[in-house]
């Protein structure tokens, strides 16, 4: 059998096995859902079916085989809520692209089995991934592979996993459509207890209107194996000089509020408001560079914010 009827074959069993039905009552690693960069952030995440950025490493990366020729370097951070911040390194070369994901959850409060208070600990977490793009009987394909890492006191696991995806461009229209499956792998075990993977099937249109209307639409759902599904909006507009205006929404799901609140880590929190789930972004262009920031509103917890800086060379 040919190696694209295998990789097509492979991705279609993937996502029925993936979809909604498979679902588990927790996962691990939920710095994996916190999104890369600051471009895709501000439109929602809903990037499924945009190719042609550094980004599409994390949200498809059958993207990577739409980049232009090229180099292209990006730095990231994140100052989250409740003292937690998100730092992210990626590299692109042509198709190729890897990526380095830190999240610290900073200083988190002890206590024994009784409930005395103890010396603080960290929660400190990594992914290192690397991935390549690639044409397919007409469709743009993409996977990676990625090492991933929690330490949570003195105790330490890993895991390995993988991302495959699809992109199909209609022909003379601005549409696109593309699907992918993220973190494919191992479980994350701390000393006897073993937890999966925050797996999720992304499927997501685009329209990359041109000339008059300088605006790139999109819409998808994600499909996670540990809550229900969420919808995802994105605008970008690019109708001013050296300027991008972006904005997005997503419904929001009880795994989302685990993973920004920290409830996973015994934390818990309240104070989120109905603001959390829209996203507003902006861009800059000058001289080469890129300079982009997303907001997302947390209510009484604050404000998440995230910069990028990249280059193109």
């Amino acid at each position: 059998m040919k190696p694209y009827k295998i990789f097509l074959q492979a991705l279609c069993l993937l996502i029925f096995l993936c979809g909604p039905a498979a679902a588990a009552s927790s996962s691990a690693a939920q710095f994996l859902k916190l999104g890369f960069g600051a471009r895709a952030l501000g439109m929602g995440e809903s990037f499924a079916a945009v190719r042609g950025d550094i980004s599409n490493l994390y949200y498809n990366p059958a993207g990577l085989a739409g980049r232009e020729a090229g180099r292209e370097f990006m730095v990231s951070h994140s100052w989250h809520i409740q003292d937690m911040g998100l730092s992210q390194l990626g590299y692109a070369n042509k198709r190729f692209a890897a990526s380095f994901i830190y999240f610290s959850a900073g200083d988190l409060e002890g206590r024994d089995p009784s409930g005395n208070l103890t010396s603080n600990f960290t929660a400190e977490d990594f992914a290192l991934s690397a991935g390549y793009g690639f044409k397919l009987l007409g469709l743009d394909a993409g996977a990676n592979a990625k090492l991933i890492r929690q330490t949570i006191g003195s105790h330490d696991a890993n895991a390995v996993a993988a991302d495959l995806g699809v992109m199909y461009a209609f022909a003379d229209t601005p549409y696109k459509f593309g699907v992918s499956v993220a973190n494919l792998g191992t479980e994350i075990k701390f000393e006897d207890e073993s937890y999966p993977l925050p797996l999720v099937t992304r499927v997501g249109v685009s329209a990359d209107f041109k000339g008059k209307l300088p605006l790139l639409a999109c819409a998808g759902m994600d499909f996670p194996n540990d809550s229900k599904g969420v919808l995802r909006l994105g605008l970008e507009y690019t109708g001013f000089e050296n300027l991008a205006l972006r904005a997005g929404y997503k419904t929001v799901s009880s795994s989302d509020r685990d993973a920004v609140l920290g409830t996973s880590l015994g934390g818990g929190s309240s104070g989120v408001s109905n603001l959390y789930g829209f996203f507003m972004g902006v861009g800059f262009k000058f001289h080469g560079v890129n300079l982009d920031y997303a907001l997302l509103p947390y209510g009484e917890l604050g404000n998440s914010h995230r910069f990028s800086v990249g280059m193109k060379f």
